[in-house]
């Protein structure tokens, strides 16, 4: 699906992967395993930046969604369970679970703005930034991804055309 208006471009993001990410909660983790594995730390909180090619969003404690694993689930699971002391932990693929759409263009934050209490402005809301919250009441995920401004839509499969529906409206 593709959208766009003068202002605004709305585009799905098909095909990327994604992973979720589970330690049996409380587990604290030694970092280092997964920052061989991932050339960064797993963020602690859901304010942490992240990166655009290789983006790991605090989904809650001890719980993360991947998206462009750099290794196969097996090589992911072992990583989390030599980093948690082997607890307990779950690797899934939820690549079929979540949808995402690119809002890009200078209308973007506005339209965000009318379906969100987020700042989108960018001294409070930075590139690299993401947020946990509610667009049009929808549990997201929304990741500023440059200053274009590009904004990244994560949110559960069964919701998306609504969620495509309210951001094309005129």
């Amino acid at each position: 699906m593709h959208g766009q208006t003068e202002n605004l471009t709305l585009q799905a993001r098909d095909g990327i992967p994604k992973l979720r990410l589970q330690v049996r909660p409380g587990m604290p983790l030694k970092q280092a395993p997964l920052k061989r594995l991932f050339g960064t730390t797993l963020p602690d909180n859901p304010q942490e930046k992240v990166s655009q090619e290789q983006s790991i969003y605090w989904l809650s404690p001890n719980d993360w969604l991947l998206l462009n694993p750099p290794a196969d689930p097996g090589r992911i699971k072992a990583a989390l369970q030599k980093a948690s002391s082997n607890a307990t932990c779950a690797v899934t693929d939820v690549s079929d679970a979540w949808s995402i759409m690119d809002l890009s263009g200078a209308a973007a934050p506005a339209k965000l703005a009318q379906g969100c209490s987020v700042d989108f402005h960018d001294r409070a809301f930075p590139p690299g930034r993401y947020a946990l919250t509610r667009l049009q009441h929808l549990p997201v995920i929304i990741h500023h991804l440059d200053d274009t401004p590009q904004f990244r839509i994560l949110l559960d499969r069964s919701l998306a055309q609504f969620l495509r529906d309210w951001l094309t409206a005129a």
